[in-house]
This record gives C-alpha cells, sequence and structure tokens, in this order.
C-alpha cells in the first residue's frame, strides 16, 4: 500500500512538472505549478535518529488552484493536507482536508466581496475525539466586514460549535500593536514558519463565541477595540490607542485588556521609530497578578528591538528583560543576500549564555531553490534540513 501511495506521488510529480513545461510556453493560459521537498534529520536521544521527508505539490489555472502537503518519516504516513481554490472574481470558493494521520478537518469556506462588504462562511467538521478513539463533530463560523469611511472598519466573527475565532486573524488580539511589534514577530518566524492557526471545535453545533472588531486609521490617529461574547455574555475586551508621525516616521500606541468583569488583565506601551536605515521599537508590559496580591496589575516584562541595514546587510536584535528587571532573552539575527544566494543566522542567548543558533541557506536559478537550515546548541545538533522547490509556468 505504502508503494503504491509513493508510485501514485511520484507520478502526480511527473504529470506536473510535464504539464508545467509544456502549457508554460503557451501565453495567456496563466498555467502556474510548484513542487518542493524537504528531508529533515533530527537526532533522538540517546542514540537514534529521525529522518522525515515533506513532499509539497500544487497548480493553478485560470482561477483554479490545488496544493497537496504530505509528510511521512521512518515509521510512515504522518500527514496530508489538500486545499482546492477557485475564484470567481466577486466569490471565492476553498476546501482544505487534512489527515494527521487519519483524518482531523475538513474546511469548505465561502467568501464574497461585493462593494466593500465581506461575506464569509465556513463549515467544518473535525476529530475532536482522541486517536484511539474518534469523535466528529460540526463547526461554522460566519464573517462580516466593511471598511467604510475615512479608514473605519468593522469585522465580526460568530462561532457555531466554533471557539477561539481570534485565530481566524492569526491569533492577533490587537492589530495595530502586532504591526508596530513586526520586528519581534520576523524574529520569531525567521528559522520557524509561522503556524496557521484553527478555531476550535467543540460538541454541538450550538452559538459558542462572538467577535467583534472596530478599527480606525486615519489622519495619523490609530485605534481599535476588539471585544468577545460567549453564551454567558462579555468575555473580554482589548482597547488600543496611539498615533502615527510621518517624518520623522514614528508610532506610539497605548493598548489595555480587560476580563467580562472590567477588571484590567492587561496594559502595553509601544513606541516604534524609523530613521534612514536603523528602526527601533520599545515594547513594555503590565500584566495582572493573581490574588491574594493587593497590587491589581504589576510590570511583567520589557523587550527592545533594534534593526539597521549595513552594506547591504540587516541585523536585527530584540533584548527581552523579564519582571525582576533581570537579562532573560537575546535574539541576534543577521540576513545577507548576494544574488543567487540567502544567508540567513539567527543567535539566542538566555540567562545562562549560548541557548541556541538556526542557520539557513539558500540558492535560487531558473525557478529552482535550493536551501539547507541547521538548528543546534551547546549539547549539538537539533534538526538539520536540506530539500528543493521548483515553480515553472507564468
Amino acid at each position: 500500500m505504502r508503494r503504491m501511495c509513493a508510485r501514485i506521488q511520484i507520478g502526480l510529480i511527473l504529470m506536473l512538472v510535464m504539464a508545467g513545461f509544456a502549457v508554460g510556453h503557451a501565453e495567456g493560459l496563466g498555467f502556474s505549478g510548484s513542487v518542493g521537498l524537504g528531508l529533515t534529520y533530527t537526532p533522538v536521544p540517546p542514540a537514534t535518529y529521525n529522518i522525515g521527508a515533506d513532499l509539497s505539490m500544487g497548480f493553478s489555472v485560470s482561477g483554479f488552484s490545488f496544493t497537496s502537503t504530505t509528510g511521512f518519516d521512518l515509521s510512515g504516513f504522518q500527514s496530508e493536507a489538500v486545499t482546492l481554490a477557485v475564484d470567481l472574481g466577486a466569490v471565492q470558493i476553498a476546501e482544505e482536508i487534512r489527515f494527521e494521520p487519519s483524518f482531523s478537518w475538513n474546511e469548505l469556506n465561502i467568501d464574497i466581496s461585493i462593494v466593500g462588504v465581506h461575506l464569509g462562511f465556513d463549515l467544518i467538521l473535525a476529530d475532536i475525539g482522541s486517536p484511539q478513539t474518534p469523535t466528529y463533530s460540526m463547526g461554522g463560523i460566519l464573517e462580516l466586514s466593511s471598511a467604510i469611511v475615512c479608514g473605519f472598519t468593522i469585522s465580526s466573527l460568530t462561532g457555531f460549535g466554533a471557539e477561539d475565532l481570534v485565530n481566524l486573524y492569526g491569533g492577533i488580539e490587537a492589530p495595530f500593536s502586532d504591526r508596530l511589534l513586526y520586528l519581534f514577530t520576523h524574529l520569531g518566524t525567521l528559522c520557524t514558519p509561522p503556524v496557521e492557526l484553527d478555531a476550535t471545535i467543540v460538541s454541538g453545533f450550538y452559538f459558542e463565541e462572538q467577535l467583534l472588531r472596530f478599527e480606525v486609521e486615519t489622519m495619523g490617529l490609530l485605534a481599535s477595540n476588539t471585544t468577545w461574547f460567549d453564551e454567558t455574555g462579555l468575555t473580554q475586551l482589548v482597547f488600543e490607542m496611539g498615533y502615527h508621525f510621518e517624518e520623522p516616521a514614528m508610532a506610539f500606541l497605548a493598548s489595555m485588556s480587560m476580563d467580562g468583569g472590567f477588571t484590567i488583565t492587561g496594559i502595553d506601551f509601544i513606541l516604534d521609530l524609523t530613521i534612514d536605515v536603523v528602526r527601533f521599537t520599545s515594547h513594555t508590559s503590565f500584566a495582572e497578578v493573581p490574588p491574594p496580591s493587593l497590587i491589581p496589575i504589576v510590570f511583567d516584562f520589557q523587550r527592545f528591538g533594534v534593526a539597521f541595514e549595513l552594506c547591504n546587510v540587516l541585523i536585527t536584535t530584540a533584548t527581552t528583560f523579564d519582571s525582576s528587571f533581570f537579562f532573560a532573552e537575546q535574539l541576534i539575527a543577521v540576513e545577507a543576500t548576494i544574488d543567487p544566494v540567502t544567508f540567513t543566522s539567527l543567535t539566542t542567548f538566555d540567562a545562562t549564555g549560548f541557548a541556541g543558533q538556526c542557520i539557513y541557506a539558500d540558492v535560487q536559478f531558473y525557478g529552482v531553490t535550493l536551501y539547507t537550515k541547521a538548528e543546534f546548541d551547546f549539547t549539538g545538533i537539533q534538526l538539520v534540513t536540506v530539500g528543493f522547490d521548483l515553480s515553472f509556468g507564468n
């Protein structure tokens, strides 16, 4: 059975490659495709290892796209994710099916955009049980959003049999804070690709959660409010208020989170400044202290991020101090591109010293990208990946 699956995968790859080279030269067809393969070596203490393989392929033509990602390791099949999408202009339809390794997720998404109004509906079938005892449940998410006038945006998510709806926004609870904290987000995903978050499906197709978000960005003003409700009423609020200057490029922002009882659970202050090739970001955070503490909210952490470009090399650093004002962590990233080679290094230090390093390099030519990545700490190599990506067509 495994040999048959492997033959089918290889056959599909050959078909895609031949179709890409045959159709890619035809004008006006809009055909494009891609094939990728990554091999990962991971040591397993005390004296063994595991080797994993991720095979990805896809194509798009005339508004239709197909992608597939398959994972294997030495124990056999591990995962499969297939996505089909159709773009009809004002209407987009997509379906995603995942196996991990048994069936885990099937999501049908319909999006309609007309005159600045976006309407979406997700219907999800998921396995919410254990691998030994699968339990299937349905969930539905209704999305409504509109950019009205003068930089004002309103959006709403309603979940039936679905929770954690903020994951549809990438888990971002405060949109302007996320934008100003780009340096820290960039360092966090430099060697580890961002994980696509899903809503949580629960038993029963009943109302579970409502998320409302208002955003204003006009004449330098930055403001937003995100509010959560569940079947019992109000559960959480997040407010943001700030201002953005053009010359020099500077923004400051304050955000506050509250629970359903209007108790403050967190306060953040952000300053983001760009002068020429240097960008500086400061993030100060205060968090709620659980009872029986007499002080409701105290200092949580402080971090500084700096990025600058020197001789076409981008250097980014982030330094974090904990709630006791002691040094907690420092990240140093070096990114350089000398066509056709790209090199990235991310080094991590903590309070004890060197904590780890990730090195990534790739070379691109004629639609082919060859890449390698290695991660190690003071105990030795933790991961090594080599692979290629091939793109063809228009």
